[in-house]
């Protein structure tokens, strides 16, 4: 279902004339991307998958950590944003889009409530030297800044851009730092998921006949389980992610861990081809602000397709999502370990 926020934003274009830029995250990944106007339209994402409907769409678009440094100045008559989970990323969004917008150009924000618009629109406002009142359409509201002089300083952004060393991997040979940066889940700390699934890694290459030599790890974040699987086994690992933020922070723990391998942006591993001996995964089950239980799915089916025959995946989950009713149709399914937040799933392939 397409998000209501983006339909105010779809409304907007026609206010203006001249470039406009879509900023989209996961919050847009089904939306119709194909009824905008190439001509006018330039979007920028840090989402693979909404960066190849793009493409197909025949938009101009940029996949890249929300990097606006290839636009310059007064680029663009209307900014088009539809706010973000994480309130570093907004920040971040609205303080380039000073910058980018031409004098009096418009920063277009939509978002529920619940998402913070309201507070949003107020401090895009006073940072963009005017006011300005969202107004409710629905269950969403819709912000309009208009762009005038200011010396406000920008919000914070946490230093959104910067990756920085923040997580502690310890073990018996090794201790690392790793780096990480907001923009991901759980940036700046170990995600109690991929800790319990890193603690049963030992277990679980142990019941491979011959130790895996080629590991995935789907859906890798900043790269934590492969940097705990690199401590057991001596094997290729290769590192796939949605999310531009992921991929910039697996890419320097990889080099950082001296990791044989290579890190590859993609939607659920669609564009690697290679099969792997086993793969290791803690998969989303939100997408955007919702729940969503087909995220799970897809991550079960993009397994069973790089995983060769006879191999095992790990995966972690959060007890409630139904993840052993999606790999039944196609993998021998166990349990492999639980507590009272997450349980590990074993999947074999034969």
């Amino acid at each position: 279902m397409t998000d209501p926020s983006f339909q105010l934003l779809m409304q907007q274009l026609s206010q203006v004339t001249g470039p406009q830029l879509l900023v989209a995250d996961e919050n847009l990944r089904d939306a119709p991307l194909h009824l905008l106007l190439a001509d006018t339209i330039t979007l920028i994402t840090n989402r693979y998958d909404i960066y190849n409907q793009a493409q197909s769409s025949g938009l101009s678009c940029h996949f890249n950590d929300f990097d606006f440094s290839s636009f310059g100045d007064n680029s663009f008559s209307q900014v088009l944003y539809r706010v973000s989970k994480e309130k570093p990323v907004t920040h971040h969004v609205i303080n380039n889009s000073r910058r980018l917008l031409t004098n009096n150009g418009t920063l277009v924000l939509s978002g529920a409530k619940t998402d913070g618009i309201k507070t949003y629109t107020d401090k895009a406002a006073r940072y963009f030297g005017t006011r300005a009142t969202p107004e409710k359409h629905g269950s969403v509201y819709r912000g309009v800044i208009h762009h005038q002089s200011s010396t406000e300083q920008p919000l914070d952004d946490q230093d959104y851009q910067q990756l920085r060393p923040c997580i502690s991997l310890t073990s018996p040979s090794n201790d690392y730092l790793l780096y990480s940066k907001p923009g991901l889940f759980g940036w700046n700390k170990v995600d109690q998921g991929s800790a319990f699934l890193a603690e049963h890694l030992p277990a679980f290459f142990g019941r491979f006949r011959n130790t895996p030599r080629h590991i995935l790890d789907l859906g890798c974040g900043y790269g934590y389980l492969s940097v705990a699987a690199r401590q057991c086994v001596e094997a290729t690992i290769t590192a796939t992610d949605n999310n531009a933020a992921a991929i910039a922070a697996c890419s320097k723990n990889f080099s950082l861990a001296g990791i044989d391998g290579e890190v590859i942006a993609g939607d659920c591993a669609e564009n690697i081809t290679k099969k792997f001996d086993a793969v290791i995964c803690n998969p989303p089950f939100h997408q955007g602000f919702t729940t969503d239980n087909q995220l799970t799915q897809r991550f079960v089916t993009s397994c069973h397709q790089h995983l060769k025959t006879g191999g095992m995946a790990l995966f972690v989950v959060n007890r409630f999502v139904p993840l052993e009713s999606c790999a039944e149709p196609l993998f021998q399914v166990s349990k492999f370990g639980e507590n009272k937040g997450f349980k590990l799933v074993l999947l074999e392939k034969h």
